[in-house]
């Protein structure tokens, strides 16, 4: 390829220039509050064009034509932004939103006309350049662009046939519970909160950044098509006003992280870097990142929280309910790691369980309830020794005699070795001597033993086999994951070292 020279490059591209250079001119002096949608739409379309020219002559790495490259890049986020904000205040009352603090409206509204204004003011900045680099001779006049705003003031009949879904319950289920794990994954949302206006940089680009969100923006935008694909329409979805107002919420999230994205971007791309000295900022950073902080993070946060208890209660209605019994924890009943993946498998979905134990009910999706039902286990386990002390045929007949200190360890020895084999007992310390226990005065052999056993208990040593069981109640999906947990082990061995979990529980090492 041949080598352009700077300013020839000008009179060869000027005419694809033109109407970019024309709208911004025109934008330039226009007040922001009279800039219609249209507008903005078209001055996209233009910069979007010229970037692709300019990018494959390598104006990026040309020191002469690298403010006009910058230019288009400027004007490209910016009616990008605008445009999407048009249709987020226009489209709000149709999505049946939530009430949040603050008001969402209002604050669209205030920070649609702040990049208004930043329009303007870069539009300005640009023909500066254009003047400078003698690219105005050709303006396309003003008055032959066209930019009706047609007032939205009222409705088309809805007069089109419903659809019927496909398993709609299953993807009303699939959508809340979709909707929660994503609540979840993106909790750091929150940082609006902990953050003074001044220290706003300091996020960016750690908690908050470009790939980040436009990961998280892909997925409710996968929902919001999930929607509109399997339940727009359908007849369930007419019948059920929780679902279009799920609806809304996935629509205005997918929009505001959308949106925020390009902002983000140029935030990172050009604020964090140098700015080109030919081209002058058309932002202050402290009022970019008001706008990218306290309106599109703030309000993404509050209606992604605001969501789920909707969404749990769309689990409430749709989701099948069942019960399952299944073994206690080996090792050491419900304790940390079981009582963890349990309640992560229940997180995961979103939904209500219980664990039901000799009547008690507890909240299956918090570990520390779980750990209270140890109690309970505990009480089994000590009842069971005395079964298995009284049962044995060294102590059925002799419960209640008393015989010297020696005998008394003897019988011992071979009841705790009889119920070691029988895996009754389970060793996890080897660290014990029956000679350490001291015979109590007018003790009988079958609270001796029984006394003994259960003091290694307390202390760890052994734990007691009880076979017993406990029942879970609560959505299908739910249960059936935490069965498979229960064949795994919870997902440990006998003696509390971990296991490989089957792939169907792959999402817990999130």
């Amino acid at each position: 390829m041949h080598i352009i020279e700077d300013e020839a490059f000008g009179s060869y591209i000027q005419s694809d220039l033109a109407d970019f250079i024309s709208l911004s001119l025109l934008i330039s002096k226009l007040s922001p509050d009279k800039i219609p949608r249209h507008m903005v739409a078209r001055i996209l379309l233009e910069a979007s064009k010229c970037e692709e020219l300019l990018d494959a002559f390598g104006a990026p790495r040309n020191k002469y034509w690298a403010p006009v490259r910058m230019a288009t890049a400027v004007a490209k986020a910016f009616s990008r932004v605008i445009y999407n904000m048009f249709h987020i205040y226009y489209s709000a009352k149709g999505y049946n939103l939530l009430e949040v603090e603050g008001d969402f409206i209002s604050a669209t509204r205030e920070s649609l006309f702040s990049l208004l204004k930043v329009f303007v003011k870069a539009s300005g900045h640009f023909i500066k350049v254009v003047k400078r680099m003698k690219l105005n001779k050709m303006p396309v006049p003003a008055t032959e662009y066209r930019f009706n705003n047609t007032p939205i003031d009222g409705k088309l009949k809805a007069n089109l046939r419903r659809k019927t879904a496909e398993n709609p319950r299953d993807t009303a289920v699939f959508l809340a519970t979709s909707f929660l794990n994503l609540a979840e994954e993106c909790n750091w949302l929150d940082v609006h909160k902990k953050l003074k206006p001044g220290q706003y940089h300091s996020c960016i680009p750690d908690t908050i950044n470009e790939v980040r969100l436009r990961h998280v923006a892909n997925d409710f935008h996968n929902l919001q098509s999930t929607y509109d694909t399997y339940l727009s329409a359908s007849d369930i979805a007419e019948s059920d006003e929780n679902l279009p107002v799920m609806r809304g919420q996935i629509t205005v999230v997918f929009h505001l992280l959308d949106t925020v994205v390009t902002l983000v971007h140029f935030y990172e791309r050009h604020s964090l870097s140098n700015w080109n000295t030919s081209l002058e900022s058309s932002i202050e950073n402290k009022k970019l990142l008001a706008i990218i902080i306290e309106y599109f993070i703030a309000f993404t946060d509050k209606y992604v929280v605001a969501t789920q208890e909707l969404c749990r209660n769309v689990l409430k209605s749709y989701a099948i309910q069942g019960e399952i019994e299944v073994p206690i924890p080996n090792y050491r009943g419900f304790h940390v790691r079981p009582s963890t993946l349990i309640a992560k498998i229940i997180i995961h979905y979103g939904s209500e369980v219980r664990m039901k134990l000799d009547g008690t009910i507890y909240d299956a999706s918090l570990p520390l309830e779980l750990f209270r039902a140890n109690e309970e286990l505990n009480q089994r386990k000590r009842e069971a020794v005395t079964k298995y002390s009284l049962d044995h045929k060294l102590v059925k007949n002799d419960a209640g005699a008393s015989y010297e200190a020696p005998l008394m360890k003897r019988i011992l020895r071979a009841v705790f070795l009889d119920l070691l084999e029988k895996q009754k007992i389970m060793i996890y310390d080897n660290d014990y001597s029956f000679d350490d226990i001291e015979l109590h005065m007018n003790e009988t052999l079958a609270e001796f033993i029984k006394r003994a056993i259960v003091l290694y208990l307390a202390m760890g040593k052994i734990d007691i086999t009880s076979g017993d069981t406990v029942c879970f109640q609560g959505d299908s999906r739910v249960l059936e994951d935490i069965k498979t947990l229960a064949d795994s082990g919870y997902g440990e061995d006998k003696f509390g070292n971990n296991v490989v979990l089957p792939k169907s529980l792959s999402y817990l090492k999130r």
